[in-house]
């Protein structure tokens, strides 16, 4: 699936806060949002053919999502955006994502799509 995304427009801005959205009903990771300083980047799995779809939003309706989702915060520090990728397996299928911050333990956050959910990988690199 194609995103519309300009992930150039994101590098250099500062992620305020991220969310796992976990289905009620099984538990899956079936949504990251991060706050991008005054809109939404959502992370999210195409159901028809398990690719990653990427939205950005102007805001975000958080009372209708928890009626769907168990919300966890899962970062409330500021960080800014070094690099991102959008990752693409070896059948041609793009059922991954990456973000690099800037911080001081150079993290990473990586999503992948898996069986109808996501799948969330954080690293750090040693110094």
């Amino acid at each position: 699936m194609e995103s519309t995304v300009d992930l150039d427009d994101l590098t250099g801005k500062e992620v305020t806060h991220a969310y796992a959205l976990h289905d009620l009903e099984k538990g899956w990771l079936q949504q990251v949002v991060f706050q991008v300083e005054d809109k939404y980047l959502t992370i999210t799995v195409d159901a028809d053919d398990d690719e990653i779809i990427l939205s950005l939003l102007p805001e975000l309706n958080f009372t209708a999502l928890e009626q769907q989702f168990s919300r966890t915060q899962i970062s409330n520090q500021r960080k800014k955006i070094s690099w991102m990728w959008r990752m693409t397996n070896q059948r041609g299928y793009e059922d991954g994502f990456q973000l690099e911050f800037d911080d001081m333990e150079g993290t990473t956050i990586q999503l992948i799509a898996e069986a109808l959910q996501l799948k969330l990988y954080i690293f750090r690199r040693y110094r």
